[in-house]
């Protein structure tokens, strides 16, 4: 499918830290990557599921762009205390369950590849791997649906419960809790408490929940890092604004 464009229609830049988005119209044009059909192949299941928490595929367009449906709302930028409320922590946490229940019956077709190296440890299902509020349509305070999903790859689906909490309760030493916009800090072990539950995470799971959470803080760390190395741009402004230590941070306090 080659979706045209309208010459009449302007395009409009998206906020994104690895791809470039923008929207023209009711589409979204996202760059794309060696991982875009394996992706596509996820976006395509769950709009068969009507799973109704992620756009919808429509092809690339003439310039090479995957094009998804625009969803309207809002997208915020950090889990201030306006963004992630309680019912808010609560909303995030049923949904990345109930996106974890459909996508366990999902099989990638051969011949595609994801964005990492993938897990393929019993109980694994495809995780979005970077779920936070900028990853998070919210239509009218309330979380919908989840955007981005490049990283989109298996593992444990308490891979993606870590990464989701570290970033929504959030999970960080206060100086991070302030950068986000807290001026009283947040009871952070009853938020997490709460996703938790929220989510349904197991009793077992539970008890290695804050050391998973400190390798997945980790592997975002490290991550960032090696992407960079390899010369990747958008990592390379990652890097350069010391953002690696301010997540190594957040592991620390973990």
């Amino acid at each position: 499918m080659d979706p045209s464009d309208s010459p009449a229609e302007a395009e409009h830049l998206l906020a994104g830290n690895v791809s470039t988005v923008v929207r023209i119209g009711d589409t979204v044009r996202r760059t794309t990557g060696p991982w875009t059909p394996a992706v596509h192949a996820l976006l395509r299941y769950l709009e068969e599921v009507d799973f109704k928490g992620a756009p919808r595929v429509l092809g690339i367009d003439g310039q090479g762009r995957e094009v998804l449906t625009y969803l309207p709302g809002k997208v915020p930028r950090r889990a201030s205390p306006e963004v992630a409320t309680n019912r808010v922590l609560a909303e995030v946490g049923r949904l990345l369950r109930h996106y974890h229940d459909v996508v366990s019956r999902f099989a990638l077709p051969p011949g595609v590849e994801w964005y990492h190296e993938s897990d393929r440890a019993p109980g694994s299902v495809v995780c979005h791997n970077d779920l936070s509020p900028r990853n998070t349509l919210f239509r009218d305070g309330q979380p919908v649906a989840f955007v981005d999903w490049d990283f989109a790859s298996p593992a444990p689906p308490a891979w993606d419960v870590a990464h989701a909490a570290w970033q929504f309760v959030p999970l960080t030493e206060d100086p991070g809790c302030k950068r986000h916009g807290w001026t009283s800090l947040p009871d952070r072990l009853r938020r997490l408490r709460a996703f938790c539950d929220a989510y349904g995470l197991a009793e077992e799971e539970r008890l290695s929940f804050p050391e998973l959470v400190a390798r997945r803080i980790a592997a975002t760390a490290s991550g960032i890092e090696s992407n960079a190395s390899a010369g990747v741009p958008e990592f390379e402004r990652l890097v350069a604004s010391d953002v690696p230590a301010l997540v190594r941070a957040d592991q620390a306090w973990v």
